[in-house]
């Protein structure tokens, strides 16, 4: 991300500010992995150092969000919206309320919030132990959501109510107090461009799919239907379009394939090195 700011950086005004805070992150990094080779038995360093990408992860986002319009320098929802339309009759985002209900609303927007704790899981599993599947959950849940933050670049979306702020005055969902919550971050901290591929869906689908053989079976009823209802949830919202939720599913699915695929070889590769090693003997 930090190459792209720099390629770009007659398109974007503010990138000192943006390369310098790359540079921080970096530096943080860094600092974490010395001071985890100078002091290799503490325990509080050991997760500062594992929790570290999960530090810089919301600079990264909202600088990945400043970055969306240097390829195409527009937002090109009218691309998407015609598509949308064409493919499905109308918009989806309208069609998905059409049922809802402020209690469903409340409902959904419970699973979207949900979301949040996602970035809790793997500090959860390092710290009781299972330090392997927290480390192979969190390669993951970045590189997930690497590859949204370029999507971002490739495909800029400024997202259904700023680009169709008439339809999402009629057509918006209301809810109660979680909604409203919500509602608050997303206009705090949510800028537009950050939709497609939905980091969301993409976010909550690889934690699913990263972690369901390894939890209990009440956990992953649970988790299913917390990821079900934040699917749900981006569009009935209007926080995302259904090509974002598509795309971001996508993303999930070929990175935990692409993982899983590896793992699957790792020890057919170490059983050869084996055999090598023992046959120089």
């Amino acid at each position: 991300m930090a190459v792209i700011v720099a390629v770009a950086r007659n398109r974007l005004p503010e990138w000192p500010m943006l390369l310098a805070g790359y540079a921080l992150a970096a530096l943080l990094l860094l600092a974490l992995a010395a001071a985890m080779r100078r002091r290799p038995g503490s325990r509080p360093v050991a997760v500062l150092r594992f929790a570290a990408p999960l530090l810089v992860l919301p600079f990264v986002y909202s600088a990945a969000a400043e970055t969306v319009l240097v390829l195409h320098g527009r937002f090109v929802d009218d691309v998407v919206l015609a598509w949308e339309r064409a493919l499905f009759g109308g918009s989806p985002n309208v069609a998905a309320v059409s049922a809802g209900s402020p209690p469903l609303t409340e409902l959904l927007t419970l699973c979207y919030f949900s979301y949040y704790g996602c970035f809790l899981l793997p500090i959860v599993l390092y710290v009781r132990g299972r330090e392997p599947l927290a480390e192979r959950y969190l390669f993951a849940a970045m590189t997930t959501l690497l590859i949204c933050y370029l999507g971002f670049i490739a495909v800029p979306l400024a997202g259904p109510v700023p680009a169709t702020p008439e339809l999402a005055a009629a057509y918006k969902p209301s809810g109660y107090l979680i909604t409203s919550l919500q509602n608050q971050i997303m206009a705090a901290f949510d800028p537009p461009g950050a939709c497609f591929p939905s980091p969301h869906v993409a976010g909550a689908w690889i934690t699913l799919l990263s972690l369901r053989r390894h939890i209990s079976t009440r956990a992953r009823l649970a988790l299913g239907a917390l990821t079900a209802g934040l699917t749900a949830a981006v569009v009935y919202d209007w926080y995302h379009y259904l090509s974002d939720v598509a795309a971001g599913l996508a993303v999930a699915l070929a990175v935990h394939f692409a993982i899983e695929r590896y793992a699957a070889r790792k020890p057919a590769r170490q059983a050869r090195s084996r055999v090598l090693q023992s046959s120089h003997r």
